[in-house]
This record gives C-alpha cells, sequence and structure tokens, in this order.
C-alpha cells in the first residue's frame, strides 16, 4: 500500500513539474519552491516506510529459515531417538541408522533450498526498492539543477 503512496506523490510531483508554466523561448519552467519542498516532505515521509518493509521482509525471511532450522533439528533428534531405542536389534538398528541419515540429509537439504529462496525473494524486494530510491534522487537531483539554473538567471 505505501508503495502505491510513494508512486502516487512521485507521479503527482511529475504531473505538477511538467504542467508548470514554461518561460517563452527558454524551455525553463516557473515552479512554486514551496510546493517543490512540500513534495519533498512527501517522498521523505515515505520512503521509511518502504525500507521498514524491506527489513520486515528479511527478518520475515530469517524467522522462516530459523523455523525450518529448528523442524530439521527436531527431525534429526526424533531420528536418533528412535534409533537409540533400537540398539538391540541390529537389523532395525542398521535401518534407523540409514533413515536418520536420509531425515537429516533432506532437512538440510530443505533448509538450504528455503535459505536460497529467502535470500532471492529478499533480494528482489531490495532491488526494487533501490530503483525507485534511484528514480526519487534522480528526480530530486534534477529539479534541484532547474532551480538552480533558473535562480543564477534573475
Amino acid at each position: 500500500m505505501e508503495n502505491l503512496q510513494l508512486d502516487g506523490v512521485l507521479q503527482q510531483f511529475e504531473d505538477f513539474v511538467n504542467n508548470a508554466s514554461r518561460v517563452p523561448l527558454t524551455g525553463k519552467i516557473l515552479i512554486d519552491g514551496d510546493m517543490i519542498l512540500e513534495y519533498i516532505e512527501r517522498i521523505k515521509a515515505l520512503l521509511p516506510e518502504e525500507m521498514r518493509q524491506a527489513r520486515d521482509v528479511l527478518n520475515q525471511s530469517d524467522k522462516l529459515l530459523a523455523n525450518v532450522e529448528v523442524q530439521g533439528q527436531r527431525i534429526l533428534t526424533d531420528a536418533k531417538d528412535r534409533a537409540n531405542q533400537l540398539v538391540g536389534e541390529t537389523e532395525v538398528y542398521r535401518e534407523a541408522v540409514k533413515r536418520s541419515e536420509e531425515l537429516q540429509a533432506n532437512s538440510e537439504m530443505a533448509a538450504q533450498e528455503l535459505r536460497k529462496e529467502s535470500i532471492i525473494y529478499s533480494d528482489d524486494v531490495l532491488q526494487q526498492l533501490e530503483i525507485n530510491l534511484e528514480k526519487i534522487i534522480f528526480s530530486v537531483k534534477k529539479n534541484r539543477d532547474e532551480l538552480k539554473n533558473f535562480n543564477v538567471g534573475k
């Protein structure tokens, strides 16, 4: 939802600039400085929310990974406990050890896969955030440059 708000503010800002009065023969535009500052303040207010969301995604990924690791450990512990119960029966004991190793290998593979997927997902979210921030920075720099050029001409 906040990303939509940020996109909306940026679109309003762009529309404001595009609809500004033009200075004849110069290609320059006249912009109300207070309005620019208002848009910048609105953008600043929304950016921390974007960063908080990215942190939340990373925290959720970490919690999910920790949960999988705990489950894997529990499966491994259960398998070892079961194997210890069967120590006296050689054939059953060998099967239990084999099953325990399979469970351990499967849980480790599942944890690695989940870790990989969470890293990819987190990277995608951060990449989108980086793109949005670069657009905002570019727009702000461009408008500041135009303001500086406008003030120099006076």
